[in-house]
């Protein structure tokens, strides 16, 4: 695979964010040592296309996110919708939050194609692929501050480049393109508990999920309950793949997130919180899918998983 995903990912950002800053009200900066944070709704208002970017980019253009309607109860509200090529690369090697980074004793984590140039973590190093493109790379931030000089000399280092060689683009949960960007991991959310049940994920050809979107709120910890409810309670992930029969039937009743009998209908707001906001002390099974259907390419079945919890994502919608 010669293709680059950083390569693909950059050329978002130079010709479709940094061109047209006023328009997506968001604000790069260049720091002293070179590097360029972009404000994808940090102190900026960024909202709906810029989410889309983020998201976008993320993925290393290997996939497309549309904006599509759900209803909640009586209630039609806005969905995030993506489709993706070369899933296990998109997924696993790029749009993971997964890469954690000690920043002053803090665990500080970060998704997007950086994560490709050398397999900088399990996951990445779960596909073969490797991005060629190996002096400049685009990463991903969810934070409630703006980085600085310090984090993104540590980040250049860890990945092996210049500083001038790095954009990182930040959005905070509460705003709406934070909020679409979660929402938007829909079909990352499915890839890391495949991998961790030995699905072999190179057999997925094709990948489509969707979720609802709302969770922009000034309160984070709010935000961050209400956009992760989105995805437990209300993502549905499609997957067309190549393998026999039984591999899919052997995981089937462990993938999904009502397997959790004891706290299922308790809002992520809740459980994050009885995990002392840390997610390193959020149970693995937890961080799992909603609803997950195969769609097996060589026999012709059809297999599913998982249920929507409507009641829940009411109840988080309408902020009871």
């Amino acid at each position: 695979m010669d293709f680059s995903i950083n390569q693909r990912a950059l050329a978002m950002v130079e010709e479709e964010i940094l061109p047209h800053q006023e328009q997506l009200q968001v604000r790069a900066h260049t720091l002293a040592n070179g590097a360029t944070v972009i404000d994808m709704g940090v102190e900026e208002k960024a909202g709906w296309r810029a989410g889309k970017l983020f998201t976008e980019s993320c993925l290393g253009g290997l996939g497309r996110l549309d904006f599509t309607t759900m209803w909640i109860g009586e209630h039609l509200v806005p969905a995030a919708t993506i489709t993706v090529d070369r899933p296990a690369v998109a997924e696993l090697s790029c749009h993971d939050a997964i890469y954690v980074m000690n920043y002053h004793g803090v665990r500080t984590t970060f998704s997007g194609p950086f994560r490709a140039i050398g397999g900088m973590d399990a996951y990445a190093r779960a596909t073969p692929y490797r991005d060629p493109c190996t002096a400049r790379a685009v990463a991903h931030l969810q934070t409630t501050e703006l980085p600085g000089e310090e984090m993104t000399t540590q980040l250049a280092g860890e990945i092996g480049i210049d500083p001038s060689g790095l954009y990182l683009l930040a959005a905070r949960t509460g705003t709406l393109a934070g909020a679409v960007q979660v929402c938007a991991r829909n079909v990352e959310q499915t890839f890391p508990t495949l991998l961790d049940r030995g699905f072999n994920t190179d057999c997925v050809v094709q990948a489509s999920g969707s979720a609802p979107i709302f969770g922009a709120v000034a309160d984070e910890y709010v935000a961050y309950g209400r956009v992760n409810d989105c995805l437990i309670y209300g993502q549905e992930t499609n997957l067309w793949v190549d393998c026999t029969d039984e591999e899919i039937e052997r995981i089937l009743p462990d993938l999904t997130f009502d397997k959790n009998q004891d706290i299922y209908g308790v809002s992520f707001e809740e459980l994050f919180a009885r995990s002392g906001h840390n997610w390193a002390h959020v149970p693995r099974d937890w961080d799992a899918p909603c609803k997950i259907n195969f769609h097996n390419l060589r026999t012709g079945h059809a297999f599913s998983s998982g249920r929507l919890g409507y009641d829940t994502l009411e109840r988080s919608f309408l902020g009871i």
